[in-house]
Protein backbone atom coordinates (compact mmCIF):
# COMPACT_ATOMS: atom_id res chain seq x y z
CA UNK A 1 0.00 0.00 0.00
CA UNK A 2 1.39 3.33 -1.09
CA UNK A 3 1.48 5.77 1.77
CA UNK A 4 1.78 9.50 2.04
CA UNK A 5 5.29 8.94 3.39
CA UNK A 6 6.22 7.20 0.12
CA UNK A 7 4.95 10.12 -1.97
CA UNK A 8 6.74 12.57 0.30
CA UNK A 9 10.01 10.66 -0.06
CA UNK A 10 9.57 10.44 -3.86
CA UNK A 11 8.85 14.16 -4.05
CA UNK A 12 11.99 14.96 -2.09
CA UNK A 13 14.14 12.74 -4.34
CA UNK A 14 12.73 14.31 -7.53
CA UNK A 15 13.29 17.78 -6.08
CA UNK A 16 16.92 16.97 -5.21
CA UNK A 17 17.53 15.45 -8.65
CA UNK A 18 16.09 18.52 -10.35
CA UNK A 19 18.19 20.80 -8.21
CA UNK A 20 21.36 18.86 -9.03
CA UNK A 21 20.61 18.86 -12.74
CA UNK A 22 19.76 22.53 -12.64
CA UNK A 23 22.99 23.34 -10.87
CA UNK A 24 25.01 21.32 -13.38
CA UNK A 25 23.28 23.02 -16.28
CA UNK A 26 23.93 26.47 -14.81
CA UNK A 27 27.53 25.50 -14.24
CA UNK A 28 27.91 24.56 -17.89
CA UNK A 29 26.25 27.74 -19.07
CA UNK A 30 28.37 29.83 -16.74
CA UNK A 31 31.52 28.02 -17.93
CA UNK A 32 30.92 28.65 -21.60
CA UNK A 33 31.53 32.41 -21.48
CA UNK A 34 34.69 31.77 -19.43
CA UNK A 35 35.96 29.35 -22.04
CA UNK A 36 35.10 31.84 -24.75
CA UNK A 37 36.97 34.57 -22.94
CA UNK A 38 40.00 32.32 -22.58
CA UNK A 39 39.79 31.51 -26.25
CA UNK A 40 39.57 35.19 -27.12
CA UNK A 41 42.54 35.94 -24.90
CA UNK A 42 44.53 33.20 -26.57
CA UNK A 43 43.55 34.40 -30.01
CA UNK A 44 44.31 37.97 -29.01
CA UNK A 45 47.69 36.90 -27.70
CA UNK A 46 48.50 35.32 -31.03
CA UNK A 47 47.31 38.40 -32.85
CA UNK A 48 49.31 40.90 -30.80
CA UNK A 49 52.45 41.85 -32.70
CA UNK A 50 55.70 42.89 -31.15
CA UNK A 51 56.48 46.58 -31.24
CA UNK A 52 57.52 47.56 -34.76
CA UNK A 53 61.17 48.56 -35.33
CA UNK A 54 60.14 51.95 -36.70
CA UNK A 55 58.16 52.61 -33.51
CA UNK A 56 61.13 51.53 -31.41
CA UNK A 57 63.46 53.82 -33.34
CA UNK A 58 61.13 56.78 -32.86
CA UNK A 59 60.68 56.00 -29.18
CA UNK A 60 64.46 55.75 -28.70
CA UNK A 61 64.98 58.96 -30.67
CA UNK A 62 67.82 57.48 -32.72
CA UNK A 63 68.54 55.30 -35.74
CA UNK A 64 71.49 52.97 -35.11
CA UNK A 65 73.56 52.40 -38.26
CA UNK A 66 76.06 49.58 -38.72
CA UNK A 67 78.89 50.46 -41.11
CA UNK A 68 82.61 49.86 -41.71
CA UNK A 69 84.21 53.29 -41.95
CA UNK A 70 87.21 52.35 -44.07
CA UNK A 71 85.70 52.55 -47.54
CA UNK A 72 86.02 56.02 -49.06
CA UNK A 73 84.02 57.60 -50.50
CA UNK A 74 81.18 55.42 -49.14
CA UNK A 75 82.15 55.76 -45.47
CA UNK A 76 85.41 56.74 -43.80
CA UNK A 77 86.97 58.69 -40.95
CA UNK A 78 87.87 62.31 -41.62
CA UNK A 79 89.40 64.79 -39.20
CA UNK A 80 87.88 68.22 -39.65
CA UNK A 81 88.80 71.07 -37.31
CA UNK A 82 90.50 68.60 -35.01
CA UNK A 83 87.38 66.44 -34.77
CA UNK A 84 87.27 62.86 -36.07
CA UNK A 85 84.02 62.26 -37.95
CA UNK A 86 82.64 59.42 -40.06
CA UNK A 87 81.53 60.83 -43.40
CA UNK A 88 80.76 59.65 -46.93
CA UNK A 89 77.99 58.91 -49.41
CA UNK A 90 76.46 56.15 -47.29
CA UNK A 91 76.53 58.34 -44.19
CA UNK A 92 74.62 61.10 -45.98
CA UNK A 93 72.07 58.50 -47.06
CA UNK A 94 71.75 57.29 -43.45
CA UNK A 95 71.28 60.87 -42.25
CA UNK A 96 68.45 61.31 -44.77
CA UNK A 97 66.77 58.16 -43.43
CA UNK A 98 67.14 59.37 -39.84
CA UNK A 99 65.69 62.74 -40.83
CA UNK A 100 62.68 61.03 -42.45
CA UNK A 101 62.11 59.17 -39.17
CA UNK A 102 62.57 62.36 -37.14
CA UNK A 103 65.45 60.96 -35.07
CA UNK A 104 69.20 61.34 -34.57
CA UNK A 105 71.73 59.08 -36.30
CA UNK A 106 74.03 56.90 -34.21
CA UNK A 107 76.90 55.23 -36.08
CA UNK A 108 78.52 51.96 -35.02
CA UNK A 109 81.82 51.44 -36.82
CA UNK A 110 82.41 47.67 -37.01
CA UNK A 111 84.18 45.17 -39.25
CA UNK A 112 82.41 44.70 -42.59
CA UNK A 113 81.84 40.97 -42.11
CA UNK A 114 80.19 41.68 -38.73
CA UNK A 115 77.54 44.08 -40.04
CA UNK A 116 74.92 41.55 -41.21
CA UNK A 117 75.24 39.55 -37.95
CA UNK A 118 74.79 42.85 -36.07
CA UNK A 119 71.63 43.58 -38.07
CA UNK A 120 70.25 40.10 -37.40
CA UNK A 121 71.01 40.31 -33.67
CA UNK A 122 69.38 43.77 -33.52
CA UNK A 123 72.61 45.37 -32.32
CA UNK A 124 72.01 47.89 -35.13
CA UNK A 125 68.80 48.87 -36.93
CA UNK A 126 70.21 48.56 -40.46
CA UNK A 127 73.47 48.23 -42.36
CA UNK A 128 74.88 50.57 -44.99
CA UNK A 129 78.43 49.89 -46.15
CA UNK A 130 78.51 49.62 -49.93
CA UNK A 131 76.70 46.28 -49.74
CA UNK A 132 76.30 44.49 -53.05
CA UNK A 133 73.00 42.68 -53.50
CA UNK A 134 73.69 38.93 -53.73
CA UNK A 135 71.47 35.86 -53.67
CA UNK A 136 73.45 34.44 -50.75
CA UNK A 137 72.92 37.54 -48.61
CA UNK A 138 69.23 37.64 -49.55
CA UNK A 139 68.77 34.31 -47.78
CA UNK A 140 69.19 36.04 -44.40
CA UNK A 141 68.34 39.72 -44.94
CA UNK A 142 66.29 42.04 -47.12
CA UNK A 143 67.76 44.70 -49.37
CA UNK A 144 66.33 48.11 -50.15
CA UNK A 145 65.89 49.35 -53.69
CA UNK A 146 69.37 49.93 -55.17
CA UNK A 147 70.80 53.33 -54.32
CA UNK A 148 73.89 53.03 -56.51
CA UNK A 149 74.70 51.02 -59.61
CA UNK A 150 78.21 49.74 -60.18
CA UNK A 151 80.46 46.71 -60.00
CA UNK A 152 83.72 45.29 -58.71
CA UNK A 153 86.84 46.82 -60.18
CA UNK A 154 90.50 45.81 -60.46
CA UNK A 155 92.89 48.50 -59.25
CA UNK A 156 96.62 47.98 -59.61
CA UNK A 157 99.89 49.89 -59.33
CA UNK A 158 101.32 51.81 -62.28
CA UNK A 159 103.29 49.61 -64.65
CA UNK A 160 101.95 46.28 -63.36
CA UNK A 161 100.74 45.29 -66.81
CA UNK A 162 97.40 44.10 -65.41
CA UNK A 163 94.56 45.11 -67.71
CA UNK A 164 91.90 42.43 -67.21
CA UNK A 165 90.71 39.56 -65.04
CA UNK A 166 92.76 37.17 -67.21
CA UNK A 167 95.92 39.00 -66.16
CA UNK A 168 95.20 38.15 -62.50
CA UNK A 169 95.86 34.44 -62.93
CA UNK A 170 98.59 33.38 -60.54
CA UNK A 171 98.86 36.90 -59.07
CA UNK A 172 98.61 38.05 -55.45
CA UNK A 173 95.31 39.89 -54.99
CA UNK A 174 94.29 42.01 -52.03
CA UNK A 175 90.64 41.70 -50.89
CA UNK A 176 88.53 42.88 -47.99
CA UNK A 177 87.03 40.09 -45.90
CA UNK A 178 83.37 39.32 -46.53
CA UNK A 179 83.08 41.31 -49.76
CA UNK A 180 81.94 40.46 -53.26
CA UNK A 181 85.49 41.22 -54.39
CA UNK A 182 86.78 38.41 -52.20
CA UNK A 183 84.31 35.94 -53.75
CA UNK A 184 85.37 36.94 -57.28
CA UNK A 185 89.06 36.63 -56.42
CA UNK A 186 88.57 33.13 -55.01
CA UNK A 187 87.47 31.94 -58.47
CA UNK A 188 90.52 33.28 -60.33
CA UNK A 189 92.82 30.47 -61.41
CA UNK A 190 96.03 30.26 -59.39
CA UNK A 191 95.43 33.55 -57.59
CA UNK A 192 96.81 34.04 -54.11
CA UNK A 193 94.51 36.01 -51.84
CA UNK A 194 95.73 38.39 -49.18
CA UNK A 195 92.78 39.24 -46.95
CA UNK A 196 92.35 42.52 -45.08
CA UNK A 197 89.89 43.81 -42.50
CA UNK A 198 90.31 47.35 -43.84
CA UNK A 199 90.42 48.61 -47.41
CA UNK A 200 93.03 51.26 -46.64
CA UNK A 201 95.41 48.50 -45.46
CA UNK A 202 94.92 46.67 -48.76
CA UNK A 203 95.57 49.87 -50.72
CA UNK A 204 98.72 50.58 -48.71
CA UNK A 205 100.04 47.12 -49.61
CA UNK A 206 99.15 47.78 -53.24
CA UNK A 207 101.01 51.09 -53.36
CA UNK A 208 104.02 49.36 -51.76
CA UNK A 209 103.70 46.52 -54.31
CA UNK A 210 103.16 43.83 -51.68
CA UNK A 211 100.08 42.78 -53.68
CA UNK A 212 99.70 43.08 -57.44
CA UNK A 213 96.07 44.17 -57.51
CA UNK A 214 93.07 44.80 -55.30
CA UNK A 215 89.44 44.06 -56.20
CA UNK A 216 87.02 46.60 -54.74
CA UNK A 217 83.92 48.58 -55.74
CA UNK A 218 84.36 50.74 -58.81
CA UNK A 219 83.57 54.01 -57.00
CA UNK A 220 86.13 53.26 -54.29
CA UNK A 221 88.77 52.18 -56.82
CA UNK A 222 88.14 55.31 -58.88
CA UNK A 223 88.51 57.52 -55.81
CA UNK A 224 91.85 55.94 -54.86
CA UNK A 225 93.15 56.13 -58.44
CA UNK A 226 92.09 59.77 -58.79
CA UNK A 227 93.78 60.73 -55.54
CA UNK A 228 96.96 58.75 -56.31
CA UNK A 229 97.43 59.23 -60.08
CA UNK A 230 101.18 58.65 -59.98
CA UNK A 231 100.88 55.32 -58.16
CA UNK A 232 97.57 53.65 -59.05
CA UNK A 233 95.45 52.89 -62.10
CA UNK A 234 92.30 50.96 -62.97
CA UNK A 235 92.10 47.91 -65.19
CA UNK A 236 90.01 48.33 -68.31
CA UNK A 237 86.96 46.37 -67.18
CA UNK A 238 84.59 45.96 -64.24
CA UNK A 239 84.01 42.41 -63.07
CA UNK A 240 80.27 42.42 -62.45
CA UNK A 241 77.21 44.64 -62.63
CA UNK A 242 76.29 44.65 -58.96
CA UNK A 243 74.13 47.33 -57.36
CA UNK A 244 74.42 48.70 -53.81
CA UNK A 245 71.58 48.63 -51.30
CA UNK A 246 70.72 49.00 -47.61
CA UNK A 247 70.63 45.84 -45.45
CA UNK A 248 67.46 45.38 -43.35
CA UNK A 249 66.00 42.49 -41.33
CA UNK A 250 63.38 40.47 -43.19
CA UNK A 251 60.69 41.20 -40.60
CA UNK A 252 61.18 44.98 -40.77
CA UNK A 253 58.88 45.71 -43.70
CA UNK A 254 57.83 49.10 -42.37
CA UNK A 255 61.44 50.25 -42.06
CA UNK A 256 62.13 48.93 -45.58
CA UNK A 257 59.28 51.11 -46.89
CA UNK A 258 60.79 54.17 -45.17
CA UNK A 259 64.24 53.51 -46.65
CA UNK A 260 62.85 52.97 -50.16
CA UNK A 261 60.85 56.20 -49.87
CA UNK A 262 63.99 58.14 -48.90
CA UNK A 263 65.97 56.70 -51.84
CA UNK A 264 63.15 57.60 -54.24
CA UNK A 265 62.73 61.09 -52.79
CA UNK A 266 66.47 61.81 -53.02
CA UNK A 267 66.46 60.86 -56.72
CA UNK A 268 63.29 62.83 -57.55
CA UNK A 269 64.44 65.97 -55.73
CA UNK A 270 67.89 66.05 -57.36
CA UNK A 271 69.65 65.65 -54.00
CA UNK A 272 70.89 62.23 -55.09
CA UNK A 273 72.77 63.72 -58.07
CA UNK A 274 74.31 66.32 -55.76
CA UNK A 275 75.56 63.61 -53.40
CA UNK A 276 77.00 61.55 -56.27
CA UNK A 277 78.89 64.61 -57.51
CA UNK A 278 80.02 65.48 -53.97
CA UNK A 279 81.45 62.05 -53.14
CA UNK A 280 82.33 60.33 -56.42
CA UNK A 281 83.47 63.25 -58.57
CA UNK A 282 84.57 66.17 -56.42
CA UNK A 283 85.75 64.29 -53.34
CA UNK A 284 89.33 64.85 -52.26
CA UNK A 285 90.64 63.47 -48.95
CA UNK A 286 91.39 65.98 -46.21
CA UNK A 287 95.10 66.54 -45.59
Amino acid sequence: MITKKFFLTLFILVFIAAAVLGTTGCGQKAQAPQQQNNSQDAGGGRGVQQEDTVDKIKKAGKLVLGTSADYPPFEFHQVTGGKDEIVGFDIDLAKAIAKELGVELEIKDIAFESIIPAVLSKTVDLGIAGFTITEERKKSVNFSDPYLEGGQQIITYKGSGIRSKEDLKGKTIGVQLGTTGEEIAKKIEGAKLKQFDKVDAAMLDLMNKRVEAVIIDFAVAQAYATNNPDKLELAAETLDDAAKAVVIRKEDGKLLDVVNKVIKDLKVSGEYDRLVKKWFIDYKPAN
